[in-house]
């Protein structure tokens, strides 16, 4: 009888032990899918407020790697959006020719100086057809002083529905989108202020995320 109580005992610690791990198992996905769930519902509330779309898609290669032109120390580099890796990069669409471009450009400045450079990154895409002119533009708004983490590049491809606003769906500016990990996460067609509690919000949900 003693033995068979072991036994006994044995087969239930057998079955008991794997039963506890998956039930562990199973409180710790629920938590990670709740948390998970309730980040999502706070990013939708937050986009349809600021009446931003959710898209959560990857980028694709033709979006990560194309080519785009930055000024270093007086050269131009050629860098892409797959170069730049703070948590969040918000990408900006945007031209000196483009008055709703430059009206929401001190907004969008601002919000660049209240991050961290580590946690965010503003990508300005100009759609000029010169640096010059981009220079001239900054020269003539001294108030357009540029914090390290907004950076101006440059599409060097003028030609329709071949360059970088094309390849994320687009012919118009200003158009901008928000990426994190690789995922464009949301999208804003037009101006905006970007320093509306609403998409301050936003943003630091997606850093926290």
């Amino acid at each position: 009888m003693t033995n068979n109580g072991h036994e006994g005992s044995g087969d239930s610690a057998r079955w008991f032990g794997p039963a506890l791990a998956a039930a562990a198992f199973a409180i710790l996905l629920t938590g990670m899918l709740s948390a998970g769930s309730a980040e999502q519902s706070t990013l939708d509330l937050l986009l349809r407020r600021s009446k931003g779309e959710a898209m959560s898609v990857p980028l694709t290669p033709g979006q990560s790697s194309y080519v785009l032109e930055a000024r270093r120390d007086g050269q131009v580099v050629p860098v892409t959006l797959a170069s730049f890796d703070a948590r969040v990069v918000f990408v900006n669409f945007w031209g000196t020719y483009c008055p709703p471009c430059v009206d929401e450009l001190p907004s969008l400045l601002a919000l660049a100086r209240s991050k961290d450079p580590k946690d965010l990154v503003v990508v300005a895409v100009a759609y000029d057809d010169s640096w010059q002119a981009i220079d001239d533009f900054f020269a003539k708004n001294a108030s357009a002083q540029v914090p390290p983490n907004f950076v101006i590049v440059r599409d060097p491809n003028s030609t329709a529905k071949r360059d970088l606003k094309a390849a994320f769906g687009t012919d118009k500016i200003p158009e901008s989108y928000l990426v994190r990990g690789g995922r464009i996460e949301a999208k804003f067609v037009n101006a905006r202020d970007w320093i509306d509690p609403t998409i301050v919000g936003l943003v630091e949900a997606l850093l926290g995320g």
